[in-house]
């Protein structure tokens, strides 16, 4: 079927009158990228707003940490001067129970305030949850040690008195008093749940030294956390942002809910690492943060996007703290993006107005066009049977219609006589119709008929040639599914090739599928043909694999793209090698080499084919593997090869009794009957030294 060609009428409209129309109508969506660019832009801004309230807000707990640690941290470094200086004496319970009691008053963020020496007494002001003031003066200089539990109200009067000896308490051996002596200066500890308070808690400590520099003992403080964490709660980041301290431990040191940084674990508390919070965003953040090194970053998490800051606590802040803040996108942008979502639909609704009106136009200037793109399209790929209707009123459309009908019904003769695969090959890798050629390695596949010619002289010429083209039009059908490229027929046999003109790297293994397919298609059709009363063709394969010259050869007014080479003639050797051995697929050893994973192959030994000095290892092509790894194909394979192996080394008892074997579980099976007979024969009459185990080919 081809074009209907119509002469151009009276009522042609101009295509540039159409398009002209068309673009004025157009020209009103210019407004969407504006839109879009506007949606974006403020996005962008309110997004980088965000992340400057987020600096701020981690300024402003940098701010209250410092000034709700340091001046605590100050206080124990003045005891230590004070002690120093005599002004304080270690020895004298009873002022250093009051000055500890003083400072512990003096300081509401001190939840305990003591001292120790390097006897072993401790002396230690408390604050009770209940507002009472608790001291426990440990005295080490006598046996057992005594110690006095002081317990006093608010204005320091004493309101109970208990003595106990055999304290076990040593604050020489306590984190605290080992890590101010170690340092000779200002220490601090890392977070620890205290064990008195159960809540998180800090400790800075401070060395006090005689005036000949040896270490007489060490203030330390307890200081609780509770205060960031309350301070950080009511820090309001977005409608559900987070803002939380970690040390350099991956420790949370301070959290909105103080609860959820405390974890128990056999039997004991301690603070929570970042992961152990369960929140997902927050630990992506964290994980890029600590590999990357940067300090924002944006996270997707649960369908959502986050805001991550992450800022160091600056010197001189004694430890090594960051501030952690995520925030979901939607907190900052949420309420821009409803607005904009508004005005986008509102201009959405007056674009639309713009859009149908121009589609409406358009449709009867693109509707032609794109039918004639379809049309030249498939041309290209020689698909030139299918029906094409083009309708169109304007003249330029109407003439490139009876062009592409004119051009349609040329190429329908021409496709009769130059294979449409091949041009649609060569179309799609753009090689040009120039004679010569160039070395590729290419799969040949290489096919022909047995006893072909006393199956002719049994037909009438004309029964012969339908036979023979339902034959080769159903081979070329499975060889061009599985990418062949058909070079050509040469009286009952088919020379097909793979890897050009398109490259594949899997030549080898598409030609062994084809030829198994082959196969199979060849068994169905002689099922047919015998049932019709017609002849069944057996088929031999031959494919080999190696470096081989493809061009175009010919003169300049007709040329063939073609193969040429001795790896062509090694696929045609092999399809004659199967007379030998009785087989119906051979391939060479490079074939063997590169589609060995995917197919099950027997080795067949080594033979010498015509027109060929060297040895050439073969193998046939039993078909594909499977997961069954005892299979009775597979078994036979190994089985042969074992035969093979003890052939090849002129162990003619075992290669008779293993090939036997075989025989007996495979009867009929040609290439074991062709060794049982070798094996036979070499017994009976051995080869000279040189015998190698080549069967030499002396006929095509």
């Amino acid at each position: 079927m081809f074009f209907r060609i119509r002469p151009p009428g009276f009522n042609s409209v101009s295509f540039y009158t159409m398009m002209v129309v068309a673009f004025v109508f157009l020209l009103t969506a210019s407004a969407l990228p504006i839109i879009v660019f506007s949606f974006y832009q403020d996005k962008a801004i309110i997004s980088a707003l965000g992340y400057d309230l987020m600096e701020a807000i981690s300024r402003a707990a940098i701010e209250k940490t410092n000034d709700y640690f340091m001046p605590a941290s100050t206080a124990v470094q003045m005891s230590s001067k004070l002690a120093e200086l005599g002004a304080i004496s270690c020895n004298d319970y009873n002022q250093t129970e009051m000055y500890t009691m003083g400072v512990l008053q003096s300081y509401p963020q001190i939840t305990m305030f003591y001292i120790g020496d390097e006897q072993g007494n401790y002396v230690h002001a408390w604050r009770r949850p209940g507002g009472e003031l608790e001291s426990w003066i440990v005295k080490a200089t006598g046996f057992p040690p005594m110690c006095s539990l002081v317990i006093r109200d608010a204005t320091l009067k004493v309101a109970g008195v208990e003595e106990t000896r055999g304290v076990d308490y040593d604050p020489r051996e306590r984190p605290w008093y080992v890590g101010a002596k170690t340092a000779g200066t200002n220490s601090w500890t890392d977070v620890y749940i205290s064990y008195s308070s159960r809540k998180p808690t800090i400790t800075s400590s401070y060395p006090v030294f005689r005036p000949d520099g040896k270490l007489m003992g060490v203030w330390g403080m307890d200081i609780e956390v509770g205060e960031i964490c309350n301070f950080l709660h009511e820090q309001k980041i977005g409608k559900s942002g987070i803002e939380l301290i970690i040390d350099e431990k991956n420790d949370v040191v301070a959290f909105p809910v103080v609860s959820s940084i405390i974890k128990e674990e056999n039997g004991a508390l301690r603070p929570v690492k970042v992961d152990e919070l369960r929140l997902e965003p927050l630990t992506a953040a964290y994980r890029e943060h600590l590999i990357t090194g940067k300090t924002r970053s944006v996270i997707e998490s649960g369908g959502k996007t986050y805001f991550a800051s992450f800022t160091d606590f600056p010197k001189p802040f004694p430890m090594r703290w960051t501030i952690a803040v995520i925030v979901p996108e939607d907190d900052f942008t949420g309420g821009a993006k409803q607005e904009l979502i508004v005005m986008l639909l509102i201009s959405s609704v007056m674009l639309g107005v713009g859009v149908v009106l121009a589609v409406a136009i358009s449709r009867g200037i693109t509707h032609p066009v794109r039918l004639i793109a379809e049309a030249t399209g498939r041309i290209r790929n020689f698909n030139l049977d299918e029906k094409i209707h083009i309708p169109s009123r304007m003249k330029e459309i109407q003439s490139m219609r009876d062009a592409i009908a004119s051009m349609q019904q040329g190429l329908h003769a021409f496709r009769r006589y130059v294979p449409a695969e091949l041009v649609r090959q060569l179309i799609s890798t753009g090689e040009g119709a120039q004679l010569g050629g160039q070395k590729k390695e290419l799969s040949v596949f290489f096919s022909d008929i047995t006893g072909f010619t006393s199956i002719a002289e049994l037909m009438t010429p004309e029964k012969l040639m339908l036979h023979l083209s339902e034959y080769f039009d159903e081979l070329t059908k499975v060889l061009t599914l599985h990418g062949a490229t058909v070079d050509k027929y040469i009286g009952d046999a088919v020379m097909a090739f793979w890897g050009a003109p398109i490259s594949d790297e899997n030549h080898a293994i598409r030609a062994c599928e084809a030829s198994l397919a082959c196969q199979e298609k060849i068994s169905e059709l002689n099922l047919k043909w015998m049932e019709e009363g017609r002849s069944a063709f057996f088929t031999r394969i031959g494919i080999s694999t190696g470096e081989t010259v493809v061009g175009n050869v010919g003169s300049v007014e007709r040329m063939n793209y073609t193969v040429m080479g001795d790896n062509v003639n090694m696929a045609s050797r092999l399809e004659s090698v199967n007379k030998l051995y009785g087989t119906l697929i051979i391939v060479s050893r490079r074939t063997y080499e590169q589609a060995s994973e995917k197919f099950l192959f027997r080795p067949l030994g080594r033979i010498s084919v015509k027109g060929k000095r060297e040895k050439q290892e073969i193998y046939e092509l039993v078909g594909k593997k499977t997961e069954d790894r005892d299979s009775h194909a597979a078994e036979m394979c190994e089985e042969f090869a074992r035969g093979l192996n003890a052939y090849l080394s002129q162990n003619w008892d075992e290669a008779l009794d293993i090939f036997a074997r075989i025989s007996l579980k495979f009867p009929g099976d040609a290439p074991t009957l062709f060794y049982l007979s070798r094996c036979i024969q070499f017994q009976d009459s051995p080869p000279g030294e040189d015998w190698q185990g080549i069967e030499y080919q002396t006929t095509k």
